[in-house]
């Protein structure tokens, strides 16, 4: 594991010392050592550690607190140490986004080992969270190109047919048959039948495949319609 910088939050001067000592033989550099919650957020935010271990204890705003406040502001891995094992003290924690937990006394391969799992846990939920992003961002462009691309009749409207025309190919893009829109406009087979042929002269067009595709492709800002066959 790569050398890390790490606020420590400790108000027992002996056990700051002895932490300090441990994680400079890991490896790590201590960015700096808080006696309480307050000093704990700001040297925090002022020197962007990449890690925080953090005592629950502290005078004045106590730790879940300014843990809680560290994390609003910023992601990074977050280790509690505690001498407490009872219920509150863990309570306390529950909706805490820590990634590892040490009760004291603990051993220095017992805080290498924690500090590994929260610094893993961290980069894991990090990826899955920008994954998640990305597929949203991919999700959200599919959706807006299909919005893009609704051939509704207002919209087939702009292309230059009729309300009619446009109300025909509405129903074409939905795969309704002549006879199925000529049921649904209370018309004849025939009367839609014509309605299309004037669709087809207007996109250039020979199919009702290709004019669904030509009437997206131009909604979506493809350019103007084919000009018309001599």
């Amino acid at each position: 594991m790569s050398s890390l910088s790490i606020l420590l939050t400790e108000d027992d001067l002996d056990v700051a010392r002895y932490l300090v000592t441990v994680l400079k033989s890991l490896g790590h550099r201590v960015a700096g050592v808080a006696r309480n919650g307050l000093q704990a957020v700001q040297m925090a935010e002022a020197l962007a550690p990449d890690l925080v271990i953090m005592d629950i204890d502290l005078p004045g705003m106590n730790g879940v607190a300014a843990a809680h406040k560290i994390l609003e502001k910023r992601s990074l891995p977050l280790i509690i140490s505690t001498g407490r094992t009872d219920s509150e003290a863990l309570e306390s924690t529950r909706e805490l986004d820590i990634k590892a937990f040490l009760v004291k006394p603990f051993s220095a391969v017992q805080l290498k080992s924690a500090i590994a799992v929260a610094v893993s846990q961290h980069q894991m939920q990090t990826e899955a969270r920008q994954k998640i992003d990305e597929l949203s961002g991919a999700l959200e462009a599919v959706q807006d190109k299909a919005d893009a691309g609704a051939l509704t009749q207002d919209r087939l409207q702009t292309l230059g047919l009729t309300p009619r025309e446009a109300e025909v190919m509405a129903w074409v893009a939905q795969g309704k048959s002549n006879s199925d829109i000529a049921t649904i406009l209370v018309s004849s087979p025939r009367t839609v039948a014509k309605h299309i042929e004037h669709v087809f002269a207007k996109l250039n067009v020979e199919s009702r495949t290709a004019a669904v595709a030509e009437a997206r492709r131009l909604l979506q800002g493809g350019g103007e319609a084919k000009t018309a066959k001599a």
